[in-house]
């Protein structure tokens, strides 16, 4: 009979290798490092993979071209003043500018001063539509410009705004909705390109895509961010110089500015809201928060809603109250940044049905026109 022994704990040891303890610093760490890379990797794939905020870049696009045609049509009728024959007052102001461009426009006589402003306008016009945005885009800023930088009197704060913010877009896809050019892209989207030197021209005539993805996705984001980082420090900033006041600690500071006859475009409106003391109140402590909080507000999406749609009513009140609406056009043509695609298609399917009959006339009228104008899609 053979016994079999159970063999001790020292042989056991010897035999069995003992399975190591991992330490708990250690799995502390690979998680750390576990996270850490999984960050890196949305971050990489946020920049790389997609363009952000399409819908919201080509409203920017749409309003700011509004904003800037505004201004341009509001003070058409001042060209004569400023530059025409009794414009010799404005040329201490004209020589003391540090933009480059009103060097366009200093030694125009009122003819062609006329004309350059009236071409400034018509750049606006196909940078709303989304005609060639690439390249209507710098050449617009350019001439705008050039003639409101000329003159101290024909813009407000708004230009500045507007001037930071289109230079940011234009290294961004505006044209992706709502254009002329998605209308281009879409129609060649089934035709074919060819290799080599006819492809690049097939792409450049249907403002398709020139650079690798990864490169313009990557450029385009980074301009997304500077202007989101723009609109945030604008509010901070604005936010906290306004705590410093007293008048805005009291709740009082609307009240005194909106006295001015500069700010009262519409009088009686302007009473009405003084008139009330609790109003008045209520919207300059508003006015403060909303600007101080922006950015936290803007990390969840009910905070969101609730911070751009306060944002609105502030810049749609300044607009009416204070006669300042390039300005307030210019802010909500870039806070459109921060409503998400999601919102944008839901308003899409609401109103397109609505709109198509507008709409296929439109495109009837415009399409045999925009063909036929250079580097259009019939055009060779």
């Amino acid at each position: 009979m053979t016994v079999i022994r159970e063999p001790d704990l020292a042989t056991r040891g010897a035999e069995e290798p003992a399975v190591p303890q991992s330490r708990p610093s250690n799995s502390v760490t690979n998680r750390l490092l576990d996270d850490a890379v999984e960050q890196v990797s949305r971050f990489e794939a946020w920049f790389l993979h997609d363009k952000r905020a399409l819908h919201g870049l080509s409203l920017s696009r749409i309003l700011a071209g509004f904003a800037v045609l505004g201004m341009l049509v509001t003070n058409f009728s001042y060209r004569s003043i400023t530059f025409g024959a009794g414009s010799s007052w404005m040329q201490p102001i004209q020589q003391g500018t540090a933009f480059f461009e009103t060097k366009l426009v200093e030694n125009l006589g009122a003819t062609a001063f006329t004309l350059f402003y009236l071409l400034a306008m018509l750049l606006a016009v196909l940078y709303i539509v989304g005609w060639r945005t690439k390249i209507v885009g710098p050449l617009m800023l350019i001439g705008w410009i050039a003639i409101i930088e000329s003159g101290a009197f024909l813009g407000d704060q708004g230009d500045n705004v507007l001037r930071v913010g289109l230079i940011l877009i234009m290294f961004a896809e505006t044209s992706e909705h709502w254009s002329f050019d998605a209308r281009r892209r879409r129609k060649a989207a089934a035709q074919a390109s060819g290799s080599g030197p006819a492809n690049l021209l097939h792409n450049i005539r249907h403002s398709r895509a020139l650079l690798p993805a990864w490169f313009s996705n990557t450029v385009h984001n980074l301009a997304l961010v500077a202007l989101a980082f723009q609109l945030v420090l604008i509010y901070i900033s604005a936010g906290m110089f306004k705590t410093q006041g007293p008048l805005w600690q009291h709740g009082t500071a609307l009240y005194y500015p909106l006295q001015l006859p500069q700010y009262e475009p519409i009088p009686w409106l302007t009473d009405l809201f003084t008139h009330y003391g609790v109003v008045v109140g209520i919207s300059t402590y508003m006015a403060v928060f909303i600007q101080l909080f922006f950015a936290p507000l803007l990390l969840n999406r009910i905070t969101r809603r609730i911070a751009l749609t306060f944002v609105i009513l502030l810049h749609l009140g300044i607009a009416v109250l204070m006669a300042l609406p390039w300005f307030s056009l210019a802010m909500v043509a870039f806070d459109a940044i921060f409503v998400s695609a999601s919102t944008y298609i839901a308003m899409e399917r609401w109103l397109g049905p609505r709109l198509d009959p507008v709409k296929t006339l439109f495109w009837d009228v415009t399409d045999p026109i925009v063909d036929r104008l250079p580097f259009g899609s019939r055009s060779r």
